[in-house]
C-alpha cells in the first residue's frame, strides 16, 4: 500500500515514489492498474510469470530499498 510518506520531490519538483524517477513512478502505477484488473498471476501468488508482474516487482523493490533508509533518517527522536 502506497502512502503519502512514500513520496519525495524529484529535481524537477515532481512528486515521485522514493527511489524512482518520474517515468518509473508513472510506469509503476500503470502496471499496478493492469495487474489489479487482470487478477492474480497464473500459478499462484508466489510466482511472477507475466512481464508486467516482474517489472512491477522490480520497481516496487527499488522503491522499498530506497524508502527504508530515507524514512529512518527522517524520524525524530523524543
Amino acid at each position: 500500500m502506497i502512502k503519502d510518506d512514500d513520496y519525495e520531490l524529484d529535481p524537477s519538483g515532481k512528486r515521485v515514489l522514493i527511489g524512482l524517477t518520474s517515468e518509473e513512478t508513472a510506469e509503476f502505477f500503470r502496471l499496478d492498474e493492469i495487474i489489479s484488473k487482470s487478477g492474480p498471476p497464473p500459478g499462484g501468488n508466489e510466482q511472477w510469470h507475466r512481464p508486467e508482474d516482474r517489472r512491477w516487482l522490480e520497481l516496487y523493490e527499488k522503491h522499498e530499498s530506497a524508502r527504508r533508509p530515507f524514512l529512518k533518517s527522517s524520524k525524530t527522536m523524543h
